[in-house]
């Protein structure tokens, strides 16, 4: 027997028994769910929930720009998605220390310690940088421009600016307006087109109640977390008052997409107006000011289903008259 085969059997050993690790560890990950808290964790860092709204808004700019339809708005609205995705984890970066203090956000991955601050920070630059390169190779530098400044505003602009006022959601609303006009530019837009000055509105406006009620309803952790907050500043009826008309006037907003000729005939505009009173009927609650949670969220959750069917009504509109 040569010296090299006992020298075989054993690297054949050790391979066998890495292998076997391996499986084991593989198997123990499946097992114990361990797989699954990740794909939570990463769907959590990525607030797909707010990322998805972004992808949607950015389609609704490509398509409305474009003159005529075709599937190659999937790749650049990609590329502004993953970058949107890569600020989402960066923020959680950010405000991981103000996370812990809250009830609702303690659980989130950094604060629970389910991801390491250091590969938050690293997912955030994989997808920074795979989503701007997305949108620069697929479309033009302008729709690279306006996806970076959505991602410097939020992070560099609203977030810091958030622990200062609690009037930070005015300014930092442009961030739900620059998805679109991104959408827009990378069609080939004109991004000084007054048409889109309409669509970027109605996005603008809506963040203002949005957000303005999320503060409400969590005000107190807020607050623990050392959140200026707008009951504040506020009586309550004066912010029921305040917050039902930033709703009223995202509704008229919506009449501009007719007005515009983005969208247009008397199908569409009776929608919209159906949906703009459905709207305004089901939050009117807010305004007597009672300070009711179930009141807000309603109102809440009826204001982004109310935007997102306004999206998707005008959005089939414009696909059936290229059809």
């Amino acid at each position: 027997m040569s010296v090299a085969e006992p020298n075989q059997r054993a690297i054949a050993d050790t391979i066998e028994r890495d292998y076997n690790t391996r499986t084991i560890v593989a198997n123990s990950l499946l097992s114990s769910g361990r797989l699954r808290e990740l794909v939570d964790a990463f769907l959590e860092l990525i607030k797909i929930r707010i990322t998805f709204f972004v992808g949607m808004s950015a389609m609704f700019g490509y398509i409305l720009a474009s003159s005529s339809f075709s599937l190659s708005f999937i790749l650049p609205v990609l590329g502004i998605f993953i970058l949107s995705c890569g600020s989402a984890v960066l923020n959680h970066y950010q405000e991981r220390h103000t996370d812990s203090l809250m009830h609702r956000t303690s659980r989130r991955p950094l604060p629970a310690g389910t991801v390491r601050p250091s590969v938050a920070l690293w997912l955030t630059i994989v997808l920074a940088v795979s989503g701007s390169a997305l949108v620069y190779a697929t479309s033009n530098l302008p729709a690279l421009g306006f996806s970076l400044m959505a991602f410097l505003w939020y992070n560099a602009i609203y977030t810091p600016l958030k622990k200062v006022t609690a009037f930070a959601v005015i300014p930092g609303s442009l961030v739900g307006s620059l998805p679109v006009i991104a959408g827009w530019a990378a069609a080939g837009g004109n991004v000084v087109d007054g048409r889109l000055l309409s669509v970027a509105s109605f996005f603008f406006v809506w963040q203002i109640p949005h957000f303005w009620l999320l503060m409400d309803i969590y005000q107190t952790d807020y607050e623990r977390a050392g959140f200026p907050v707008i009951g504040k500043y506020l009586s309550k009826s004066a912010f029921g008052i305040l917050t039902f008309a930033s709703i009223i006037v995202l509704v008229a907003s919506s009449a501009a997409f007719v007005i515009s000729g983005l969208t247009g005939g008397p199908v569409v505009a009776l929608a919209l107006a159906s949906l703009g009173a459905w709207l305004v009927k089901g939050t009117y609650q807010i305004v007597p000011g009672k300070g009711d949670k179930r009141i807000d969220k309603t109102a809440f959750l009826k204001i982004n289903i109310y935007v997102l069917a306004v999206t998707l009504i005008v959005m089939i509109d414009k696909v059936l008259r290229f059809i």
